[in-house]
């Protein structure tokens, strides 16, 4: 998320001298597996970012606190993360949390971590895969507008071996983990003019394109469970436009089918903020245009994931609140269920205005979001092969000149449809359309004739058939 305001990050002298290699002490207890992307991706119901914490830095927090974990975690305004957060979070419907990580004041020039800093990170990656929720760990800050990532070549050039001896030390510390750890190699990563959405030049995505694949390699060097553990790759300043996507080429792998990419959603953002001052505010969400611009938006990104050959997930989305929950409701679901149906997942930003939770009393705060959250981001197309209506039991009677058809009720039915096999068109046609459990049909002269019975459930798009019956004939 961006913060325009943060002080230019530099590593003070005090935490530089403290420098240790701590990649190889204190290593989360190990438990190999090789769950693949696309698992995952579907795995994940709702997810959470831990916002503002770890991920907070700034020049001034080395120079006026002790410089100790807690005074940078609490430097804009959350209070130390705890395990009764995270375990509020889980059991409010998430089952996955992002943990933002700033790295800049606490890495020395050569990528090595100070070994306080490390040992809190891993603490709240602890959190989070102690209770069987995925946990995704990035490098956060240190890419956008005031980072020491850039999206060009020179940057590429001079900070590169930086970049891989962090990712080598953040991946051989947490190596052993299993594959609900997940990491993401970089976040929002801007070009020298901090444009945000579209770079101004191609030199920028090949940047992107480039610190992605060395974040990639240096991971699968690093061996154990990185060998095959899912990574996150991230698109152009984190976008969702035309021009961003197009830019974008994902990594080569050693590891099949291990990648996931990752971009960021705010749109409409005179809704989602509070104090844009290129677009018109408001506190209301919910027209034609603004539900068509979700769709058109999840279909392209459907299309875009397909054609890389990798799941893809909205690491950020979120709206300020403004006495507004019910438009911020709305928003929320329709969000999360037009992305679930294109099998993507989303990671609301929870932090000031947009925090759903008090982290102090660890408590929900706007019980109604959470629940549009977490409910509506299971419905995705690949549900349609597996939550159809049973089958009915058909039975068939000839009484007179009427043809009886009786079958068993379905839970769940809204009404039910009955075909007749059509030898001239060669194929089952639908004849009647009916409430009950029953139905008759005028006998014709035709020696044998075929039926064939499906209960409909009837859905928000309009109405899905279910399983259909064994063929009666008469």
């Amino acid at each position: 998320m961006k913060h325009s305001s943060l002080l230019k990050k530099t590593i003070s002298a005090a935490i530089a001298s403290a420098m240790l290699i701590t990649a190889l002490t204190f290593p989360t207890e190990a438990a190999a597996t090789t769950e693949t992307a696309e698992k995952a991706v579907k795995t994940i119901n709702a997810g959470w970012n831990l916002g503002n914490t770890l991920d907070s830095c700034g020049e001034w927090i080395g120079l006026y606190t002790d410089g100790k974990p807690s005074s940078y975690e609490t430097a804009w305004g959350n209070p130390t993360a705890s395990k009764k957060l995270i375990t509020t979070v889980k059991k409010s419907g998430f089952n996955a949390v992002r943990v933002p990580v700033t790295w800049a004041e606490h890495i020395d020039d050569s990528g090595n971590i100070d070994k306080e800093w490390l040992d809190r990170v891993q603490e709240v990656v602890d959190y989070v895969l102690s209770q069987d929720m995925y946990c995704i760990l990035n490098v956060h800050h240190d890419a956008g507008a005031d980072g020491w990532l850039e999206a060009s070549a020179d940057c590429y050039k001079n900070n590169s071996k930086k970049f891989a001896a962090l990712w080598k030390n953040i991946a051989l510390r947490f190596r052993d983990c299993d594959s609900k750890l997940i990491f993401e190699g970089f976040n929002e990563m801007l070009d020298s003019n901090n444009s945000w959405s579209d770079a101004k030049s191609a030199d920028a995505y090949k940047a992107v394109n480039d610190f992605n694949q060395l974040f990639v390699d240096t991971v699968r060097k690093t061996g154990g469970n990185n060998a095959e553990r899912n990574l996150m790759v991230q698109v152009y300043s984190g976008s969702c436009t035309e021009k961003a996507l197009a830019g974008f080429v994902l990594p080569k792998d050693t590891a099949k089918n291990h990648l996931i990419i990752q971009t960021h959603n705010y749109d409409p953002q005179g809704f989602t903020a509070s104090d844009t001052e290129w677009t018109n505010m408001t506190d209301k969400w919910g027209t034609a245009s603004e539900k068509s611009y979700f769709d058109k938006l999840f279909t392209r990104l459907d299309s875009f994931a397909k054609k890389q050959g990798a799941p893809l997930v909205i690491g950020e989305l979120g709206a300020d609140y403004k006495d507004n929950d019910s438009s911020r409701k709305l928003y929320a679901e329709y969000f999360v269920k037009a992305a679930a149906y294109h099998g993507i997942k989303c990671f609301w930003w929870d932090t000031g205005k947009m925090a759903l939770f008090d982290r102090e009393k660890c408590t929900v705060t706007h019980p109604e979001i959470v629940k549009a959250l977490t409910e509506y981001s299971t419905t995705d197309k690949s549900a349609d092969k597996t939550d159809k209506l049973p089958p009915p039991k058909v039975t068939a009677k000839i009484n007179g000149s009427k043809i009886t058809l009786k079958w068993n009720s379905i839970e769940g039915a809204y009404c039910y449809r009955v075909y007749e096999y059509n030898t001239e068109k060669g194929k089952y046609v639908r004849i009647k359309t009916v409430k009950s459990s029953s139905c008759t049909i005028k006998k014709s002269e035709t020696s044998s004739r075929k039926f064939i019975v499906c209960a409909v459930s009837k859905i928000d798009e309009g109405y899905k058939n279910g399983e259909l019956s064994k063929a009666v004939k008469v």
